[in-house]
Formats: structure tokens, C-alpha cells, sequence
């Protein structure tokens, strides 16, 4: 799966939404996006799930979040993605 980064983290609402949204519209069946967020988007997730879309959010610091969006149907690849390159992350410490 190949990522697409997305930063909002400036916008003010409802700009963040309607990026993401946007964003998700055109991604292409092999992408997931990344968006980097300065909160958690809780109005959004309801808009995910009911669209076929999974989420996972990572806490960075108190403002700063890491949402990755995927399709539900790619939940196991992506989970084997992130894995992937979390432990090679970590592995070049």
C-alpha cells in the first residue's frame, strides 16, 4: 500500500473535514492517507464508517495527531503495512 500525506494541522473547521473528504475521493484503490491533525476529528470518524472507511489515530504530543485512513477491505494490509514500517522505524534506532 502506498501512503498519501495530508496536513490540516493549520486549517480552522470545517477546512479539515473537507480536505480529508476530498482527499479520500481521489485516492486510489492501493493508497491509504495519513493526516496529520492538531486534534482528534471526532465529527469525521462518524463520516468514515458510515462511507466503508477505517481509522487509526496515534497521539503524538497534546496537539498533534497521526489519523491513517484506509478502506475497511484493507484492514489486514494495512495493519501489515504500519507494522512493517514501525518495527523499521524503530529498528534504525
Amino acid at each position: 500500500m502506498q501512503q498519501v500525506d495530508l496536513n490540516v494541522s493549520e486549517l480552522e473547521p470545517p477546512e479539515p473535514m473537507t480536505k480529508v473528504l476530498t482527499a479520500l475521493a481521489q485516492l486510489q484503490p492501493w493508497q491509504y492517507l495519513k493526516v496529520f491533525h492538531r486534534r482528534e476529528p471526532f465529527p469525521l470518524y462518524e463520516k468514515l464508517a458510515q462511507a466503508g472507511w477505517a481509522y487509526q489515530c496515534q497521539r503524538i504530543k497534546e496537539n498533534q495527531f497521526n489519523i491513517y485512513i484506509y478502506r475497511q477491505t484493507d484492514h489486514d494490509k494495512f495493519r501489515q503495512q504500519l507494522s512493517q514500517h514501525l518495527n523499521q522505524k524503530y529498528s534504525d534506532l
